[in-house]
């Protein structure tokens, strides 16, 4: 493990549920486990529901000293059979000391942060919490193999600090298996949640499987390997693109990954490959993502490569991952060749319906994967028959349309 993964980055707390919470029953608690932690506003003052007013994304931030807490509180746009309900983010710099004894509880900020969490564990009874660093090496997975995309839960690592509730509990072979895993710190709280710290230096020996993982998703792993195999494959167009050339992409924010893209969390994102091979827009140059020339390993290998190497002054907020990866998508899909020309992307984008469209666009190249599309005459055909869509007043069924046009 090394001292850059502990020390860079930022740690982010997430709080997952199957149910949508009230503002009452979320933001209430939280202020007052944060109160009761000494965490302050910015005028020093404790945080409450009379004193702290929620930005328009639901957001404020509470403080450590000099250190920023942010609390991001799902409020809205809450979907799928989980999701999170509150992040709790602040820089990983400091966050535990390293001199101090191993055996000790935590001083400082982590026994702090711990503590809320604690705390939350309980308030919120979130069926299950994961912790990761945003700061990710070539040797050490991604954030995405602690996040649940569906439950019963689906994720390839035990997170450095998690909480489990009882249905998670149950899965991962009840209580007292659970109660009996390997790791720094085992603790049942008053609700019956189980919190588990894997190692006390947050991340330590991340890059191979910890004895915490072996113990709780070894059958899991087994069966997801499995799958994998069965799965459909991963493939990013741009790879192929040259230094320099345009296309368009579609983009979902880091906060709105799910196993689903709905088309609500879609963006349309006209880039550039620059001289490193990274995505940037059009319109002002600013970083998007990082190309995948390594499709290897499961979907959250991939969508960690997406975003492991971001300049230094991209903040979470800001970073997206593409919706175009599945194998059947082509290159020809997303290639522009003027940077307000149309393709089969942009043209997908802009319909005025509710029909899922990133399978859309999976079921479009499917048809152009068959040995008797023609990449000029069907492609410029098929785009044609998304102009007519478009014009249509009422669209139903329109991939059976598209069949029909399409031969």
């Amino acid at each position: 493990m090394s001292e850059r993964l502990r020390m860079d980055g930022s740690v982010f707390v997430s709080f997952h549920s199957t149910e949508r919470p009230q503002y009452d029953e979320l933001v209430s608690p939280t202020l007052s486990a944060c109160a009761e932690v000494g965490l302050v506003t910015e005028s020093a003052a404790p945080p409450d529901t009379d004193t702290v007013t929620l930005s328009d994304r639901n957001r404020t931030a509470v403080y450590d000293g000099n250190r920023a807490v942010q609390l991001n509180f799902r409020i809205d746009g809450w979907d799928g059979p989980i999701d999170s309900v509150l992040n709790i983010t602040t820089t990983a710099n400091t966050l535990v000391s390293v001199d101090a004894d191993p055996d000790d509880e935590y001083t400082g900020f982590a026994r702090d942060l711990v503590a809320l969490i604690r705390s939350l564990g309980v308030e919120l009874d979130p069926i299950y919490v994961s912790t990761f660093n945003t700061h990710v090496e070539p040797t050490t997975p991604s954030p995405e193999t602690v996040l649940p995309f569906e439950f019963p839960l689906d994720i390839e690592r035990i997170p450095w600090l998690g909480v489990y509730s009882e249905p998670v509990i149950e899965q991962l072979g009840g209580r007292e298996y659970v109660l009996e895993t390997p790791a720094w710190k085992v603790e049942e709280l008053e609700n019956g949640n189980i919190l588990i710290i894997t190692t006390r230096t947050p991340w330590e020996g991340y890059h191979s499987k910890l004895p915490a993982d072996e113990h709780l998703l070894g059958e899991a792993d087994a069966e997801r390997a499995t799958a994998d195999d069965e799965s459909d494959g991963l493939s990013d167009p741009f790879a192929t693109l040259d230094r320099g050339e345009i296309g368009a992409d579609v983009c979902v924010y880091r906060d709105d990954i799910s196993e689903q893209f709905r088309n609500e969390d879609l963006h349309l994102v006209r880039v550039r490959v620059d001289e490193r091979g990274d995505l940037r827009r059009l319109e002002d140059g600013s970083f998007v993502r990082n190309v995948v020339e390594d499709d290897s390993g499961g979907k959250a290998d991939v969508i960690g490569r997406m975003l492991d190497d971001s300049p230094d002054d991209t903040t979470r907020d800001e970073q997206m991952v593409s919706a175009l990866l599945h194998e059947s998508i082509p290159p020809s899909f997303v290639r522009l060749e003027e940077p307000d020309s149309q393709n089969v992307v942009t043209k997908v984008m802009d319909l005025d319906v509710k029909t899922d469209k990133h399978d859309l666009l999976v079921s479009l190249g499917r048809v152009a994967h068959l040995e008797t599309f023609d990449e000029d005459e069907d492609l410029e055909m098929m785009c044609n028959a998304l102009d007519k869509i478009a014009d249509l007043e009422d669209i139903d069924g329109i991939e059976r349309t598209l069949e029909e046009w399409l031969g």
